[in-house]
C-alpha cells in the first residue's frame, strides 16, 4: 500500500508540474515568437474593435499564414487565407491550395484577396466573420469560449478542412495563446 501511495504521489505531482501555468518549457518556436512579437498589436486591436477572441485571431492567422512565412502571407499580405469572391474589389493573388471534400484532400488553383498592408488583412478578417450571414452564430458567444467560436466559424464554411477547428484549438493550447488575453 505504501508503494502504491508513493507511486500515486509521484505520478500526481508530475502531472501537476507538467500542466502548471508557470512551467518553464513553454518556449515558442522561433517563427511563432517572431510572429507574436511583430503582429500581436493587430490582433489586440481587432479584438478590442470586434470582440473576436484574440487567441482565435492569432491561431487562425498563424495557421493560415504559417506564422507569416507562407507564400500567401509574403506575396499578398493575406494572413487569414480569405479567398477572392465576387464581392471583392481589391487585388487578387492566385496559387495552388489544398481543399477538401469530406475527408478527401485535393489541390486546386484558387484566387485569394491581396492586401497592400497586413493590417488590412486583419481588418478584413473581422469584417468577414462579423458581417456575413453564414457566420451569424458567432454573435453572442462569449470571448472565452474558443471552441464555440471555432465551431461557428467552421460551420459558416470558413475552411474545407474537416479538422480545421481542432488545428486552431491545438495552436491556442500548444502556444498558450489564451494567456495573451488582457485582464
Amino acid at each position: 500500500m505504501k508503494t502504491f501511495t508513493g507511486l500515486f504521489t509521484v505520478l500526481f505531482c508530475g502531472l501537476l508540474l507538467s500542466t502548471h501555468p508557470l512551467q518553464t518549457n513553454t518556449q515558442h518556436p522561433e517563427a511563432v515568437a517572431a510572429y507574436l512579437q511583430k503582429y500581436r498589436f493587430l490582433s489586440r486591436e481587432l479584438h478590442q474593435r470586434t470582440g473576436i477572441p484574440e487567441p482565435v485571431i492569432l491561431a487562425i492567422a498563424g495557421l493560415e499564414s504559417a506564422w507569416g512565412q507562407s507564400e500567401l502571407a509574403t506575396q499578398a499580405n493575406n494572413h487569414f487565407g480569405i479567398k477572392h469572391k465576387t464581392d471583392w474589389s481589391g487585388g487578387v493573388y492566385c496559387k495552388s491550395t489544398q481543399e477538401y471534400v469530406g475527408w478527401l484532400a485535393y489541390n486546386e488553383q484558387q484566387c485569394f484577396r491581396r492586401y497592400p498592408l497586413i493590417r488590412e488583412s486583419y481588418g478584413d478578417f473581422g469584417a468577414f466573420i462579423l458581417n456575413r450571414p453564414q457566420y451569424s452564430k458567432v454573435h453572442g458567444i462569449p470571448a472565452w469560449n474558443y471552441r464555440a467560436w471555432m465551431e461557428a466559424i467552421k460551420a459558416g464554411g470558413y475552411a474545407t478542412d474537416p479538422t480545421y477547428t481542432d488545428k486552431v484549438l491545438s495552436l491556442i493550447w500548444r502556444y498558450r495563446l489564451y494567456e495573451l488575453v488582457e485582464g
